[in-house]
């Protein structure tokens, strides 16, 4: 049933989405200037503030671009560490990235919410492919 699923490819994949993420949100943040802003705020302020500076309909666009570059990192990630099926493998990343999306639809505003959705595993599956024409794997 799960065959050429390569759990520690698919976990690798994922871990390299979420750290990409991560990573170009803080820089975002930084190059924002958010963060400075929001260090002698208390809690709840710089909560706040953060919140309201990504709601904007240009910084969800680049919070959006960002987070579909950490899946396509992470779909590459993991059909290279995959023993078989490096497709099969990306788009593992991809589906997990729908489901978690799926999980935080509320956090933020509904079209954005869908359009994430549904670019996600397509975002995946071209790390993926990226991967395969780099290394001139046989489709799978």
């Amino acid at each position: 049933m799960f065959r050429g699923i390569d759990v520690k490819a698919v976990v690798l994949g994922i871990a390299a989405d979420l750290a990409t993420t991560f990573v170009a949100t803080m820089v975002v943040m930084t190059f924002l200037g958010v963060g400075a802003a929001v260090k002698d705020l208390p809690e709840e302020e710089a909560r706040q503030l953060i919140e309201s500076t990504f709601q904007q309909p240009k910084y969800l666009l680049l919070g959006g671009l960002l987070g579909l570059f950490g899946t396509v990192v992470g779909g590459y990630v993991a059909a290279k560490f995959a023993d078989a099926a490096p497709l099969l493998n990306a788009a593992c990343v991809g589906l997990f990235g729908v489901v978690l999306g799926i999980f935080f639809i509320g956090e933020s505003p509904l079209w954005f919410a869908v359009i994430g959705v549904l670019l996600t595993l397509p975002a995946a599956i071209a790390g993926g492919i990226f991967w395969r024409n780099r290394n001139r794997v046989r489709p799978n």
